[in-house]
């Protein structure tokens, strides 16, 4: 998205591609779940820390061996008055992780690292696989379903929030 340089007959390619993979990934994630009996919604996601926010459905994506980054998804709503501006993102189970934007421009939809993400002030910002999302890069030992992965959130005031996020099939 932020690059205006012109490809050759490649990159058509590359994007139905890349459309395909993303309709595909979009197409698994929708799909209801049958498992949700084996999580009960108190160990599904434990927040703590004294961020002024709250957490639900939280989950990260489980991916085959070998591929070593994925997704974090879940439902992020302040108990504060003013915006909360997180501005980090830190999880033993990856070598870095990133605050990822969603973006269309010009008919093409794209994800970007940001800087900061913002949930407004008692509302919410939901992180999921079509917006917003977490990115868990250089994972340091594949992830297994069922498996509960410890992430945290740091806001522009250095308060933080440790998510519980449990690995769930896509």
């Amino acid at each position: 998205m932020t690059s205006t340089r012109r490809a050759g007959p490649a990159r058509p390619l590359l994007i139905a591609a890349l459309l395909i993979l993303a309709a595909a990934l979009a197409a698994a994630l929708l799909r209801p779940r049958t498992d949700t009996a084996t999580q009960p919604p108190a160990q599904a996601s434990q927040a703590s820390g004294s961020l002024p926010a709250t957490v639900t459905d939280a989950r990260v994506v489980a991916v085959p061996p070998g591929i070593r980054e994925t997704s974090v998804f879940a439902t992020l709503r302040s108990t504060w008055d003013a915006d909360v501006r997180i501005t980090g993102v830190s999880s033993p189970a990856a070598g870095h992780v990133m605050l990822m934007v969603t973006r269309t421009q010009d008919n093409m939809t794209g994800m970007s690292m940001t800087g900061s993400l913002t949930i407004p002030a008692g509302g919410t910002l939901t992180l999921s696989d079509t917006g917003d999302h977490l990115m868990l890069m250089d994972l340091k030992e594949p992830l297994q379903p069922g498996q509960t992965i410890p992430i945290t959130l740091t806001d522009a005031e250095g308060r933080t929030l440790t998510i519980l996020a449990p690995v769930t099939k896509p």
